[in-house]
């Protein structure tokens, strides 16, 4: 293959990047794998070892390969997926990421909380939970934006037949069905890091940074209606929230 005859206002170097920024993300070169010495890619690309040398040190730069004397060009990383952004300053927000993402379900099953479980959802152990496990996506996309249990009050149970598919909004389906309106959802985030159960669902490696976030969706007199705990990878998702002050 010749790269010669390709012309435009991208330079050269740049545009070798990008085929091999591809190829990287393609899977052509794994995590770990040594890209070809650069005489190889200059024969292969019709290339000047002066432009070769450039565009693997833009890679490099994107933090995608590791340069090392006497070893070769390394790849220690995969182009990453574009981030989602979430602004969610008012529960129409909260709507409105839901109606632009999809949800997958994995599982389903009935749980009796300990005192672990009880903690994180703030209720009393030995209560029991409808418990969902699915993962959220970008519309458009494949690659998971978040891992989310759904913990669902037993009293409506019934919403597991309305949950899986496009633009799902659980609480949502809890006022349709059972005419329990929403009145506050109070939320808690702190990082994590990706644990080894879910990093294959998620397409991470375990370990990876991430936010931890929990949801708790009340109803009138607070009674609890649902609870949400999402694992969302480091440059996947931006939670955005804005306060607005008001002078009397």
């Amino acid at each position: 293959m010749t790269f010669s005859t390709v012309r435009g206002s991208t330079p050269l170097y740049q545009q070798l990047a990008d085929m091999l920024k591809r190829d990287i993300e393609s899977g052509v070169y794994q995590v770990g794998d040594l890209l070809p010495p650069e005489h190889e890619l200059s024969q292969q690309y019709d290339m000047s070892r002066h432009t070769v040398r450039e565009a693997l040190r833009q890679l490099a730069e994107g933090g995608l390969v590791t340069r090392r004397k006497g070893i070769g060009t390394e790849v220690r990383a995969r182009p990453l997926e574009p981030r989602y952004v979430a602004s969610l300053s008012t529960l129409a927000d909260l709507f409105q990421y839901t109606q632009s993402t999809r949800l997958k379900v994995f599982d389903e099953k009935w749980i009796t909380a300990d005192a672990k479980l009880a903690a994180l959802l703030h209720c009393q152990p030995g209560q029991r939970w409808l418990k969902f496990e699915t993962c959220r996506y970008p519309v458009d996309n494949t690659t998971p934006i978040a891992f989310t249990e759904i913990y669902v009050y037993p009293a409506y149970a019934s919403i597991r037949e309305k949950i899986d598919g496009n633009s799902v909004w659980i609480y949502g389906v809890i006022e349709e069905l059972y005419g329990e309106p929403i009145q506050e959802v109070t939320q808690e985030t702190d990082p994590i890091s990706v644990p080894p159960g879910i990093a294959d669902i998620l397409e991470c490696e375990p370990g990876t940074p991430a936010l931890h976030t929990r949801r708790y969706y009340m109803g009138a007199n607070d009674r609890l209606l649902s609870i949400s705990v999402n694992t969302y990878p480091r440059d996947r998702f931006t939670l955005r929230t804005s306060w607005r002050l008001t002078r009397s």
